[in-house]
This record gives structure tokens, sequence and C-alpha cells, in this order.
């Protein structure tokens, strides 16, 4: 019987889309606003409500009930994976609220919600630009007079932008985002969405920041672990803590860190396959190939993607160190050469 792949945040997976699902449903959470009908959660008198004054909101028209229908509609899409409907329709619905003067509460969440299609879609461009146009148009209400975000939209926004953004290779503009999210959630202490923490480690490692990186990493474990209560994902930022460590050249914490993250959550095909290029390089072959067979035959995924370095190097983005050693791995390549 195969070990369940272990739900993380492993670069160029669907790994990834469980924490993102979250945070849009955070976004999405306006619904009920939007159409009464329907459950929600948003608070009255919230102050991304406030934005618009009393002669804007008097010039207001109330949505026909056609025009509510193709945003349910747009919404079900979006559930449902239809990704090109989904798109039509909010673009149909978004030019509606626009001609009837909607609340920027009601654009911004129907905004947020079309540039996570396109993400979906791999528009990456078009997604900034709707991600561009919310921001703005929260801005004047997102913050109070200490920096921190007066509503959970605001700096979900930013998030979102970065993700994004990471579509686009551009991780410098993710991380300036990703910076934003963190200080207007305060910066510090347990209010920090974790899974910002871990996109932020992501970007950060991509530009040449890997100390940056280890820190969010920490952090992100911590919140996971300490407040949310969520022990499969504090697992997984444990898991980027060790290809981390083993990127700055921290070889026995990364291994150790990694063998204590597999003891309770043996599904993490990256650290077994981590460990098996560790082991074979220091001259552990038994150990390197128990670790591979595991990664291969016991985890449900199975381990054909650690066999392309192309995919490690591009998609995983593994440390150069780390992809090198398993390269040789995969030749068999004696482990007296590392190094030469």
């Amino acid at each position: 019987m195969r070990v369940p792949y272990a739900v993380g945040l492993d670069r160029g997976s669907s790994a990834q889309l469980p924490a993102r699902r979250l945070l849009i449903a955070h976004t999405l959470l306006g619904i009920g606003i939007l159409f009464p009908s329907l459950p929600g959660v948003a608070i009255p008198g919230s102050p991304i409500q406030q934005v618009s004054s009393p002669a804007s909101a008097m010039l207001r028209t109330e949505p026909s009930t056609e025009a509510v229908l193709v945003a349910r509609r747009a919404f079900e899409a979006f559930d449902r994976r239809q990704l090109p409907l989904a798109d039509a329709l909010f673009t149909q619905t978004i030019e509606e609220w626009r001609r009837l003067n909607r609340s920027v509460e009601e654009l911004t969440t129907l905004l947020v919600a079309r540039a996570n299609v396109r993400v979906d879609r791999k528009e990456f461009a078009a997604a900034v630009a709707d991600l561009d146009e919310a921001i703005n148009l929260m801005s004047p209400t997102g913050t109070g007079p200490s920096g921190v975000a007066r509503y959970r939209e605001f700096p979900d926004a930013f998030v979102q932008r970065g993700l994004a953004r990471e579509g686009l290779r551009d991780w410098v503009g993710a991380v300036s985002d990703y910076d934003r999210a963190v200080s207007l959630w305060g910066g510090e202490g347990g209010g920090v969405n974790p899974y910002a923490l871990t996109y932020r480690g992501r970007a950060r490692s991509e530009v040449g920041d890997l100390d940056g990186a280890l820190l969010d990493f920490q952090r992100a474990a911590g919140i996971f672990s300490s407040v949310d209560k969520n022990n499969n994902q504090a697992a997984a930022a444990r898991a980027q803590e060790a290809v981390t460590l083993y990127g700055l050249g921290r070889r026995d914490e990364a291994v150790r860190i990694a063998r204590q993250v597999i003891t309770r959550t043996p599904g993490f095909t990256d650290l077994h396959v981590m460990l098996a290029a560790d082991a074979w390089s220091v001259g552990d072959r038994d150990n390197a190939f128990r670790e591979w067979e595991f990664a291969c035959e016991s985890i449900s995924t199975g381990c054909r993607n650690y066999k392309d370095i192309q995919w490690l190097t591009e998609v995983r983005r593994w440390p150069p160190e780390l992809i090198e050693r398993q390269r040789r791995f995969l030749e068999r390549r004696p482990p007296s050469s590392v190094g030469s």
C-alpha cells in the first residue's frame, strides 16, 4: 500500500493549490454582500464598504435579476474549473457593475475573482492588471493610522498579485508584494498569514536571499503549528526549511530536519529524494537506495519528476548543490567524485 503524497509547498506542483485556494476563499467572503441570498460572512459596516461617497451611493443602481444570475454563474463556473466560461462571465459582470456604479467592495471582489481565474489560465499579466485595479480601489481606506490593514481583503490582494507575478517570474515584484502584505498584517506575530510567508520564502530564494527565505519558512512553520494547529502545513514549511538549509551549505541541519519531518509525515517525496542524494554523496549506498525506493515505490505520486534534472532546475528549482548530488546519484557516479 502506497503512502499518500504529502500536500505541501513544493514548487511547480499542484501541492500549492490548496494554500492558494484558502487565500482566494478569504477574498471572496464578500459574496454574501454581492448576492444576499448566498451564504457569506461579510461584516456590515466593514471599512471596505465605506469607500464610496454618499453622493456616489445615491447614483448607484441595483443590478437586475439577470445580472445577478450571470454573476452567480461566474462563481459557479470558477468552482467547477470551467475557466474560459468563468472569465467571460466575470468580465460581463464587471462591465455591468461599473455601469451601475456599484460599490468598491463589490467591484474589488469581482476583480480579484477574475484575477484568480486568469492565474489558473496562466494569463498572469492580465491577472496582475486586475489586481492593480483592485489594490488601487482599496488603497484610500485600506490602512489605519498604524499602517495595519483595516480589512483582510487588502493584504490578501497583495498576496494574490505576488502569486501572479511569480507566474511572470517577476520574483523581485513578488517579494515586494509579499513584503507589503506582511506589513499590513502587522509584520510580526501570529496575525501574519503563514501561507504568505511560505510564498515570500520561495520568492526570496529565487532572488538569492536564502537567509531571508529560511526565516520565512521557520516563522511559517511556527504559526502553522502554534496558531493554526495545522500540522501538515507546518511539516511542509519545515520541508522547505530543510531544502533551504541545504542550499546554504548547512547540510547536517538540513538532514536532521528532513528526517524529523518524514518520521511524522512520510509522504514528502522531496525529502526522501534529498536524503537519497545526500546519502549517496557520502558513500552510504544502503540508505541512498532505501530512500530512493521509498520515494519511487511507496509514495502515491512516485519519483518520475526527480529523474529529470531539467525539472529539478527549472520547475522544482532545487539548490544547485543538491541538484548536482541528485545528478550523480542518478548516474551512479562514485561518491568520491563529488566536488571534483
